[in-house]
């Protein structure tokens, strides 16, 4: 009976042993399921921003609807050494050298908190997953994006979503490249750098395209019809009057402002700088000349050009996106005491400049 005892008690006593190897061994393949290797990184390359002219703090620039990322492959490949046992892996993402804004930024029914990137004014959010999961909110802090157990070499993939958010005034440049993400695997060993990455490429950042106008009223006829000679009250007073407009259409801005100036040029007096129009070659009328008003402004005459800073030109308006008129009004002004009654013809052309 004795010898029974012992033998039962070494059999227990084995057990427990045997038990306890097998723990120790779990555990220490738990901390070490396998080696991955990250892949190339994912990289954003965004095409040149457009900022519009009334961009508000808070608001996405570039794509309303974000930028979508995805690893189009792995993101890191992995080989457990330890077959057939299979270990919990997690992956996980984490904002990395962008600070928080203490912003936040909605969408896709998240609410988003933003960080900066290395350009004043510009923030961004981050969304993303495993390809098989839905997108989750990425902090700083880190997000687990899956959990799963592995036993055999696999890839781990990554989709996501960005969105440039404003954070305050924001000047056209360049955004340099950065890397914005850290993509890590639990209970492996990650060889050389340590871990995946999102990054940003270099990004341009254009001000706000200016429209461009096509002129829709290419020529204008403005007839005085007939004007009798006591209208007239002696040298410089004016009679007759007819009004007409030149109509530009703008189009294709993103809420930058043109600048419109104008040159009017004599035809029949190309070099004439002063703001009475020559009468032509075939009139026969003497004492009288013609003159043009936009609004207040009598029009002097200039060069055929549209050169920066052309004798007599002047800025007729700043404009974005619509209909842009110049009002012209034409007059007879007397410039002899005595006035010859027949026809008093002119010709005049404009020239636009845009800037």
């Amino acid at each position: 009976m004795n010898g029974i005892r012992q033998f039962m008690f070494r059999l227990i006593q084995i057990g427990v042993c045997l038990s306890i190897g097998a723990f120790a061994m779990d555990a220490q393949a738990h901390f070490n399921a396998g080696v991955c290797t990250p892949q190339a990184p994912v990289t954003l390359s965004f095409p040149p921003i457009t900022l519009p002219n009334n961009l508000q703090v808070g608001e996405a620039i570039g794509y309303p609807s974000g930028y979508d990322f995805a690893s189009n492959g792995f993101v890191m490949q992995c080989r457990y050494t330890d077959w057939p046992l299979s270990h919990p892996v997690s992956a996980n993402l984490s904002v990395v050298n962008s600070p928080a804004t203490g912003m936040t930024f909605n969408a896709n029914g998240l609410t988003l908190p933003v960080y900066a990137t290395s350009y004043p004014g510009v923030g961004f959010v981050m969304m993303a997953g495993d390809p098989s999961q839905y997108l989750k909110v990425i902090t700083h802090t880190g997000v687990t994006l899956l959990d799963i157990k592995h036993n055999k070499p696999n890839g781990w993939g990554l989709q996501g979503r960005v969105y440039l958010v404003a954070t305050g005034p924001i000047t056209s440049g360049t955004i340099p490249g950065n890397t914005v993400a850290r993509y890590v695997l639990t209970n492996v060993n990650i060889e050389s750098p340590g871990a995946a990455s999102v990054n940003f490429a270099d990004t341009v950042i254009l001000p706000p395209q200016k429209p461009t106008c096509r002129v829709s009223t290419p020529s204008l006829a403005m007839p005085l019809g007939q004007v009798p000679s006591r209208d007239f009250k002696g040298v410089g007073s004016s009679a007759g009057s007819v009004s007409r407009s030149i109509t530009l259409d703008c189009a294709g801005g993103t809420g930058g402002i043109l600048d419109v100036w104008i040159t009017v040029t004599d035809q029949t007096e190309p070099g004439n700088r002063s703001n009475q129009l020559s009468l032509t070659r075939n009139s026969d009328a003497r004492g009288v000349a013609l003159q043009l008003l936009s609004g207040d402004r009598l029009v002097s005459y200039g060069p055929d050009s549209s050169g920066v800073g052309n004798p007599n030109q002047w800025q007729v308006a700043s404009t974005g996106n619509g209909t842009l008129t110049i009002p012209l009004t034409a007059r007879y002004v007397q410039t002899a005491s005595t006035i010859k009654p027949g026809s008093a013809n002119g010709l005049a052309s404009f020239t636009l400049s845009y800037r």
